[in-house]
């Protein structure tokens, strides 16, 4: 016996201390530095890096693999030259390729994912504070992707598996990170696929990115993506522990000479249309128009003032329909971009369970209906180690259904070493018309301390209230969460609490009066060879019980495992068990009622994706097991068709075939998104979806002819259609209920 005590020690004791070898050679490894040079002439932006001056400057090269191969040399060399001039920092990249002819190209839109094509992206750590970064991507077709990394791109939120295999379409568990991709900066890049592989020119504006004027070093990395060989590659070598958002393993790119760009970006639109509804006897249609403005100006090289009057999104795509198959609210993310852009200076909570500010409570409704903004302003960026974020936006009153709002937003945080910050929160909802009731206000405060412990802990701890007329006492939560992340093991160890009356008017709260105690674990074994890459078993437990009695409310356990295949495919198998206390009958679909009780189900699930570079892909999960007191049998798919870099077409399906003993039901969810990019600045997208709970067929097209990141002309036209049997052709009870039809033109003022 204790042999056997001492063999699993030793084992344990490999397992935990193995994969800490390569990230400590990279430890002890000296900083990559690449120097830039000033240049009189800027390079011609041509996508070929061939003038003779590029030969004489400083090259980044021998990159290091962090997959396949961890850290040994990439088979294909890469090389990336930086120059300057006073108003731009220009990237000459070349991606050598021995088999040109098989350079993978799946994608030509602006922010497309880069994981399934062959990319090259580029960090800037403009502020060389080892935690927040700008990034900018590209790939042989020229495509821009840019993002903002702030906090080391650390997650808000524990990690999971699948959680209930129907419902929301079988999504994946998980926090957010704090890396931005909805962030467009004003850039140039031209890329040629050529007979030595590969190549960009990319022409980066100083006053595109924050940084601190007189500062001479950057921090950098390059990370490159041969798809073909499922490779990625680090200039500044990283450990299959971090991703390219682990800012503080940049190299550092010397040789800058910067100085204060202060200017102003005047983005004015236009807009028409003519939509009608149709369940409106009155309303026989409307020609609409409107114009407004937005405004960007640099108060310093690192802080920023955004404006809006009049604000417009018709050219947002719509949400994506979900099936709720529980007692709480559903998360619809944010997709408008004044929200989106520098949405990480306001970041505060767990991501989809309790959010302290959630931009989405401004300007939409309960029924996601817009509600006209008047105006806004904010002020986002830095000033010396503090984060700064500040919002005001004031909303219009509809019609008696929404009263007038202002709304207020102030964040600030103060950097520490070591991925480390402290941080306070004040958010306010003050109605503005006396249809919002004297005094009608809604408040909240907070405050956040997130600690990081060595190279691969964070201990992340906030607490906040709220104050609401008429609410008194248990309007608190906190919560204090470990986590641990390397190249094998990741885990996570929890406790928040969530008070009765805790009502975060301009937040987000998905249940109240609990508290919960959280763990997840996962460990990833690398294959040293053939078609599976990693084995990834994790489990994970939540707990919720009642504040006043301690009593089990709800729980969910999960074990999973999955497996990574070479060419990016995925292979699982998962169980669930679940736990439901009923103090009150719960509607679960319209006249189906789950009856009070106590109940234990379990089920499980098995999920796939094939390889998503592939010219026909597929994936989803099949489901079948226990729920509430009766069955459940889910079957989720989807295929995704591609031709060429410009066409790509994504279908999906959930059915949930449910029998209870009060009643039996399916749910429906079809989704299918057509995308078109004749370039990467211009496409035609299409979205159709039908969900069955609400017995709707939608359409959104959008045409999209681009100048910049985001303005342009757009096009968007949006039907809703009444449908109670879709799979029907002949249905007789299908008939319009809305109908939009808008065009869009704004412009970028650059002064």
């Amino acid at each position: 016996m204790n042999t056997l005590v001492r063999v699993l020690w030793l084992a344990g004791l490999l397992a935990v201390s193995s994969p800490h070898s390569y990230a400590q050679e990279l430890e002890a490894a000296p900083l990559k530095t690449l120097r830039a040079q000033r240049v009189s002439e800027p390079p011609e932006l041509d996508g070929l890096v061939t003038e003779a001056f590029w030969e004489e400057i400083d090259v980044a090269t021998d990159f290091i693999q962090q997959n396949p191969e961890e850290g040994e040399l990439s088979p294909e060399r890469t090389e990336v030259r930086v120059v300057f001039d006073d108003r731009n920092l220009y990237f000459g990249i070349i991606c050598f390729d021995s088999q040109p002819q098989n350079i993978v190209v799946t994608q030509n839109r602006r922010d497309a994912d880069l994981e399934d094509t062959d990319s090259l992206l580029i960090l800037l750590d403009t502020f060389n504070d080892d935690q927040n970064a700008f990034i900018f991507g590209t790939s042989p077709t020229g495509i821009e992707f840019d993002a903002q990394v702030s906090k080391a791109g650390q997650r808000r939120g524990g990690g999971g598996g699948p959680a209930r295999a129907g419902g929301s379409g079988g999504a994946q568990r998980g926090g957010s990170s704090a890396f931005n991709l909805n962030w467009d900066g004003v850039w140039k890049v031209r890329s040629q696929i050529t007979e030595r592989g590969w190549e960009s020119e990319v022409v980066i504006p100083f006053r595109t990115v924050r940084y601190k004027p007189g500062e001479t070093v950057w921090g950098l990395n390059l990370m490159r993506n041969l798809r073909r060989r499922n490779e990625l590659s680090y200039w500044s070598p990283i450990s299959r522990a971090f991703r390219l958002t682990q800012v503080s393993m940049a190299g550092s790119l010397s040789g800058l000479e910067t100085r204060t760009h202060r200017n102003l970006k005047l983005l004015p639109y236009v807009l028409g249309g003519f939509s009608q509804d149709y369940n409106r006897s009155d309303d026989q249609g409307r020609f609409e128009r409107d114009a407004g403005l937005d405004l960007k100006y640099s108060l310093t090289s690192s802080l920023t003032l955004d404006a809006t009057f009049n604000t417009d999104f018709a050219q947002v795509e719509v949400d994506d329909e979900q099936v709720n198959l529980t007692r709480f609210d559903l998360f619809f993310p944010e997709k408008r971009p004044f929200f989106l852009e520098n949405s990480g200076f306001f970041e505060f909570g767990t991501t989809q369970e309790v959010e302290i500010f959630f931009s989405r409570r401004i300007g939409l409704d309960d029924d996601r209906n817009p509600v006209p903004i008047d105006a806004g302003a904010r002020i986002s960026g830095k000033a010396g180690p503090y984060q700064i974020g500040m919002l005001n936006m004031q909303t219009r009153s509809v019609d008696g259904a929404a009263p007038a709002n202002n709304y207020s937003v102030a964040r600030f945080s103060r950097e520490l070493p070591n991925r480390s910050s402290i941080g306070v929160i004040g958010v306010n909802r003050q109605a503005t018309t006396q249809f919002g009731g004297s005094g009608s206000y809604n408040r909240t405060y907070g405050a956040d301390a997130n600690i990081g412990l060595g190279r691969f802990g964070n201990w992340f701890n906030y607490v906040a209230a709220t104050q609401t007329p008429g609410l008194e006492g248990s309007d608190h939560t906190y919560s204090s969460r470990f986590e641990y992340d390397d190249a094998r093991h990741q885990f996570t160890l929890g406790y928040m609490e969530v008070g009765r009356n805790f009502n975060p008017e301009v937040g987000f709260v998905r249940r109240v009066g609990f508290r919960k105690p959280e763990y997840f674990y996962r460990y990833t074994h690398y294959m040293d060879s053939g078609p599976i890459r990693s084995i990834e078993p994790h489990v994970l437990s939540d707990t919720w019980l009642t504040l006043e009695t301690n009593e089990k409310e709800s729980g969910f356990d999960h074990i999973h495992l999955d497996t990574r295949w070479q060419n990016g495919g995925r292979l699982g198998i998962a169980y669930n068990r679940n736990f439901e206390r009923l103090d009150i009958p719960f509607e679960v679909h319209p006249g189906i009622f789950i009856p009070i009780g106590r109940y234990q189900f379990n089920e499980w699930i098995t999920n796939f994706q094939s390889d998503p570079s592939a010219a026909v892909y597929v994936g989803g999960n099949v489901a079948v097991g226990d729920f509430y007191s009766g069955t459940i049998r889910t079957l989720n798919g989807r295929v995704g068709l591609r031709k060429g870099k410009n066409l790509t077409w994504v279908g999906s399906w959930v059915r949930n075939f449910i029998e209870l003993p009060v009643g039996d039901f399916n749910t429906d969810l079809v989704g299918l998104r057509f995308n078109w990019a004749f370039t990467p600045k211009s496409f035609l997208q299409t979205f159709s979806q039908y969900n069955s709970r609400t017995e709707q067929i939608g359409h959104n097209i959008r045409l999209g002819l681009l100048s910049t990141s985001s303005t342009g002309l757009f096009v968007v036209y949006n039907t809703t259609d009444l449908s109670r049997d879709f799979f029907d052709p002949h249905e007789v009870q299908r008939r319009t209920l809305s109908r939009a039809l808008f065009i869009k033109f704004n412009y970028l003022l650059d002064y």
